[in-house]
């Protein structure tokens, strides 16, 4: 199951319907709210067929990016040994 940021952009509070139509889709699991976003792990259709033409909500897929390691080493220099 993939992760969405649904993120609402309108003025004042969020829709609680809208809501509760995303809490309502088959296997739809909230992992946080944060009050004008949330993060959400569910099937990608059905939940962009709730939200339907919402104008105020965006999905956007969760994004993980590795940080580089970037601490220095110690190397052998050549022929050592």
């Amino acid at each position: 199951m993939s992760r969405f940021i649904i993120r609402y952009r309108g003025e004042g509070e969020r829709p609680r319907d809208t809501l509760d139509r995303i809490r309502g889709i088959k296997g739809v699991s909230v992992v946080e709210d944060s009050g004008r976003m949330v993060l959400v792990e569910a099937p990608e259709q059905p939940l962009r067929s709730a939200l339907g033409s919402e104008v105020d909500w965006v999905i956007s897929p969760d994004v993980t990016y590795e940080v580089p390691d970037t601490r220095k080493k110690v190397q052998r220099p050549p022929n050592s040994g």
